[in-house]
């Protein structure tokens, strides 16, 4: 903050903003969308839906699923703002406009995909056990969607 003024301390902002909207809108959103599709379609596959078991089944599912959804849609994000920490021109960090350029010029739009897989393996599985145990404390207090 003294070489570079006090703002300089929210230079890394727009890349986690890039990040941290889309995975949260990606988890949260999809969670309850999905946990009502795929509760309507394992109806047809499981005899006692009103069972904890069914409960169980359709909450992992979806968490799963949307454990997917949210890390596809941050992953970009996520290359911005590693890239963002990364680069460095001697006067402070590029822009996220420049490392944007800076990726699709080496990579292509795929570099903004690159480490999805573990990311996927490392991520999908703390966001499935969060939602999960969100889930289950939702349904503790009466919030839950039902089936």
């Amino acid at each position: 903050a003294k070489e570079s003024g006090i703002f300089s301390t929210l230079g890394g902002l727009p890349a986690m903003l890039s990040k941290q909207v889309p995975y949260t809108m990606g988890k949260q959103v999809s969670f309850d969308v999905l946990k009502k599709f795929v509760s309507k379609i394992l109806k047809n596959y499981v005899k006692d839906t009103n069972s904890t078991f069914f409960s169980f089944l359709v909450t992992a599912s979806s968490a799963f699923m949307t454990s997917l959804i949210a890390c596809l849609a941050s992953q970009p994000g996520d290359m911005l703002l590693t890239a963002t920490y990364k680069a460095s021109d001697g006067k402070g960090r590029k822009d996220v406009v420049a490392i944007t350029k800076d990726i699709l010029n080496e990579h292509g739009v795929g570099g903004f995909f690159l480490g999805v897989q573990a990311r996927i393996a490392h991520v999908a599985f703390i966001i499935t056990i969060q939602l999960v145990v969100y889930d289950a404390i939702k349904s503790m207090l009466g919030l839950g969607l039902g089936h």
